[in-house]
């Protein structure tokens, strides 16, 4: 094939390379002269240019590249001159606008010691640079979808958590000061919502993490029994309103694992074994110690879940078809999963046709950590104590719950601020007994006030607490660091709250 009028030989003849080889290649063959003037252009090139060898050879090179790009063509070109090779990526430009991105690798021609010319080897690149810009445009995306989850779930913590927060408490104080029985249904009925709502919250909080494979546990040796005791007393109302019996034998032995998760995963189990075990069944717990690890399995006599929908059961937001009177949005297994794989151990599913549901978790066993006795003693002195309590909180309505439950309190008054600065000059001039923070403040966060307190040596003393619907690692973490004595997420247990008040006054 002849392209243009001139000769596939001639062309070849002024690259010096046979017009078989030139004519076969899939890369683009290019020639110039001393002067930047087209003199051969292969088939492949001719293709990407959309033109003929005639409407190539005899032009000047920049015709044929993107302007944009015409600085990086002339300066590879000065350094052809000065015997340089090298390679750069750049755009051809077609006659109809579309561009082809090329990578160029390009040499001198011509006797030694004299410039003849250049000839360049041009690779298509444009479905690896639109692949480049998808790839760039996906990422972009998942930042922002990132972003956007981010603040959505500081939203859900600090907006939902705050309002039930003060919904619980007054429905907590409500229910103790009813005289009227159906009164006091009316307020546990919404003490009853709050905790299913806030349950929900703390689901879609905990599979977020687990989802980002944020979750970092605390590893440390845990008392079996403990872990037990602690889950069955928070699922024991639950198994009471179905008339469920809860039957558990484990071992006096200590697993290698996070307390708090393990807690966690162990409601999730019990609390499902109750729901679907059926009214007045029974739920067994049971466990099993070898030399490495401890199995804990926990068994309900429901339905059980058929084995071909046993793989769906861990799947996040998964409802099997016995779940459609269950309350949740099915994460619990999900979660539980993602807990036992963060702290080494397994979670696996057996399930007979007809033979109800056992869920088993396994964990490393270990010793018990020794104890080092380096508690402090309490103080013994009888002196006064203060009880002023200071409260740093921008929210009304919180502000006003805390104030309704400290006047229960014989002895103790209260005093708010609702900023950073407040706080920091009323816990200096006040001295309070206990200081009580929300994290997000106005002007600020709640740890400036903390790091002020515990920079004073006067205060070294005062107990801090943070109260914060912010409950994650980071937060709770940051707030060990900086010597807060507890954290107590929103929305808190009147009477586990008021216990700890009156022992810190």
């Amino acid at each position: 094939m002849t392209t243009g009028g001139i000769s596939p030989e001639a062309q070849a003849a002024a690259v010096g390379l046979g017009v078989d080889v030139l004519e076969r290649l899939h890369v683009g063959v290019w020639s110039v002269d001393r002067d930047g003037v087209s003199t051969y252009a292969n088939r492949y090139l001719c293709e990407l240019l959309r033109l003929r060898a005639d409407e190539i050879v005899g032009h000047p090179l920049l015709e044929f590249w993107h302007p944009g790009d015409h600085h990086l063509v002339l300066d590879r070109l000065r350094r052809r001159r000065e015997g340089q090779s090298d390679h750069y990526d750049a755009r051809l430009r077609r006659k109809d606008g579309s561009t082809v991105h090329v990578r160029v690798q390009a040499s001198p021609i011509g006797p030694t010691g004299e410039f003849g010319g250049a000839v360049a080897i041009l690779t298509d690149l444009t479905d690896l640079t639109e692949a480049a810009a998808d790839r760039d445009d996906a990422l972009r995306a998942a930042e922002t979808a990132s972003l956007t989850k981010t603040r959505f779930l500081s939203w859900v913590r600090h907006e939902l958590r705050t309002p039930l927060n003060t919904i619980s408490g007054f429905a907590q104080l409500l229910e103790g000061s009813l005289d009227q029985p159906s009164q006091r249904e009316m307020a546990t009925s919404i003490l009853s919502a709050c905790a299913h709502v806030n349950s929900l919250v703390q689901d879609l909080l905990d599979y977020s993490k687990a989802d980002a494979d944020m979750l970092e546990p605390t590893l440390a040796p845990v008392s079996l029994r403990t872990v037990c005791s602690g889950a069955t007393a928070l699922v024991t109302g639950a198994a009471r309103d179905l008339d469920v019996t809860l039957d558990t034998v484990v071992d006096d032995a200590y697993v290698m694992a996070d307390e708090r998760h393990l807690v966690q995963v162990m409601v999730n189990l019990l609390s499902n074994a109750v729901k679907y075990g059926g009214r007045g069944s029974t739920v067994r717990v049971r466990s099993e110690v070898t030399p490495t690890s401890v199995r804990v399995a926990i068994s309900d006599e429901g339905p059980g879940i058929p084995p071909e929908l046993q793989q769906r059961a861990f799947r996040p937001f998964e409802r099997l078809e016995n779940a459609t009177t269950a309350d949740g949005v099915g994460l619990g297994l999900s979660i539980a999963d993602s807990l036992m794989r963060a702290m080494r151990g397994s979670l696996t599913l057996v399930s007979p046709p007809g033979q109800g549901a056992t869920f088993t978790f396994e964990l490393p066993v270990t010793e018990p950590a020794r104890d080092d006795d380096t508690g402090t003693a309490s103080p013994t002195d009888d002196a006064p104590r203060n009880q002023l309590v200071l409260y740093v909180e921008d929210e009304p309505l919180n502000a006003s719950l805390v104030e309704s439950i400290i006047g229960l309190l014989p002895g103790r008054s209260l005093h708010v601020e609702p900023t950073v600065a407040g706080g920091i000059e009323a816990a200096l001039r006040l001295r309070p007994a206990l200081v009580l923070l929300d994290l997000n403040l106005p002007d600020g966060s709640g740890f400036e006030v903390l790091t002020s307190i515990r920079a004073d040596p006067a205060m070294a003393g005062v107990p801090v607490f943070i109260l914060s619907a912010d409950a994650t690692e980071q937060a709770t973490g940051r707030a060990r660091e900086l010597g807060a004595d507890r954290f107590i997420t929103k929305p808190f247990n009147l009477k586990e709250f008021v216990g700890l008040v009156e022992a810190s006054t």
